[in-house]
């Protein structure tokens, strides 16, 4: 009996600590307006060029809550591509599902201009390492030029 209330209360104490953890990663309640910076780096780009190089984007965005966990975004911001000294502007518009407190994907229509104009279809993912700093995998298909692009870096959330 003692045994079992003992497993109880280091369950529970487990939990809790858990929950603290968590609770950690919770952005505010609902903020509609936010900032957010993403560096990576562009691989196999057939919209832009063959070789790759690094992006960084700072964007100024907007989410509307639709349902529980699911939003709805756009957001826009200047781009730079550091390795080939190209600069210009995005645009994206999407869905955004978060599946944790530290998880979510997205789908997105991204507008890239940067030297030539490109638009993709891309599926986004982020994980948070803390309320700040996130590691971010995007994927994006050009359907009028057929290219596809895909992007690993890190992402800043101000």
């Amino acid at each position: 009996m003692l045994r079992s209330l003992i497993t109880l209360l280091i369950s529970c104490t487990s939990m809790t600590a858990l929950a603290a953890g968590w609770d950690q990663f919770r952005q505010e309640s609902n903020p509609a307006l936010y900032i957010k910076s993403y560096s990576g780096v562009l691989l196999n780009s057939a919209p832009h060029h063959n070789d790759s190089f690094d992006l960084w984007l700072v964007n100024s965005g907007y989410r509307y809550p639709v349902i529980d966990n699911l939003t709805l975004f756009m957001e826009a911001g200047p781009a730079v591509a550091s390795q080939n000294r190209e600069s210009g502007f995005n645009l994206s518009s999407g869905l955004r599902y978060q599946l944790s407190p530290v998880i979510n994907i997205s789908s997105q229509i991204k507008h890239l201009e940067l030297n030539r104009a490109s638009t993709l279809l891309e599926l986004h993912s982020s994980m948070l390492l803390t309320p700040r700093l996130s590691v971010t995998a995007n994927y994006g298909v050009a359907p009028v030029t057929a290219g596809q692009a895909l992007s690993l870096g890190v992402g800043f959330n101000f």
